[in-house]
């Protein structure tokens, strides 16, 4: 995988995913819809940047000229998600097949296929629009980030609190190590030891209660504020407590996630 396009390069995973395939040495391009100025956040050194649009297509002719394998971890929130995932997943892909384009690995959700919740559900668009294309493509799907699990315990924050989502568990994996497996899976496309259109599940080390993350996010602030036990209505609370969240099985072996709170992160 000489030449890789991150697309969605800028976010949080990828710029996890740029970081860890530059420092594989690979010559990576990063499509996004805002170019970032040099030697400032999210820009990674060593990366091309380029200005594209997944919903209108503008820039993504120039973002695939020449790649090998186009690594997709674009994100978007509430009514964008399913234009960016669906149309701009179309885009991406058809425009990739004309350019000689002919491997692609996308980044998705543990439990997204079992799930009402509108988000997952503009997720498994992404991922048909990826599986019917013309291009060979691996999907990983993973559990929640350590970031998203303490985004959302933090979210008790106005109520002088951390929040514990009620008979919930999560498998929180670390980033770094989701973009470890992404680069892994877009080297074994390139070199023909992955069987194409094929989907794979991947989850932090441990599974804990959303109580006990709420403790450890508590002791590695030192905060005072109390925990405060609350049920999450709608279909996303129904998925997670129902455990379509987890996959004990496919645990890597990453950091935990106290490890990523001592660290400061």
């Amino acid at each position: 995988m000489s030449r890789v396009l991150v697309v969605g390069g800028t976010g949080l995973a990828g710029r996890a995913v740029t970081a860890e395939a530059i420092e594989r040495g690979h010559d990576v391009v990063v499509a996004a819809r805002r170019v970032p100025d040099d030697d400032a956040d999210p820009y990674v050194p060593g990366a091309s940047y380029v200005t594209a649009d997944l919903v209108t297509g503008v820039g993504l002719e120039e973002a695939v000229d020449g790649v090998e394998v186009v690594i997709d971890t674009s994100n978007a929130l509430g009514k964008q998600a399913a234009n960016v995932f669906a149309t701009g997943a179309q885009n991406l892909v058809h425009t990739a097949a004309r350019f000689g384009v002919s491997r692609a690995v996308l980044l998705s959700i543990v439990g997204a296929d079992r799930s009402a919740y509108g988000y997952y559900r503009a997720k498994v668009a992404q991922e048909r629009a990826y599986l019917d294309s013309a291009l060979d493509t691996c999907i990983v799907r993973a559990t929640q980030f350590h970031d998203f699990v303490t985004a959302i315990i933090d979210r008790g924050r106005p109520f002088g609190a951390f929040l514990s989502p009620t008979r919930t568990k999560f498998q929180p994996i670390a980033v770094t190590d989701v973009a470890r497996v992404l680069v892994d899976a877009g080297e074994s496309m390139r070199e023909g030891r992955a069987q194409p259109d094929t989907i794979i599940h991947i989850g932090g080390p441990r599974v804990e209660s959303a109580r006990a993350l709420a403790e450890q996010r508590k002791r590695a602030t030192g905060s005072r504020r109390f925990i405060l036990p609350v049920r999450l209505g709608g279909p996303l609370g129904a998925t997670w407590r129902a455990g379509r969240n987890l996959v004990p099985e496919n645990a890597v072996d990453g950091v935990r996630y106290g490890a990523w709170l001592d660290s400061g992160a």
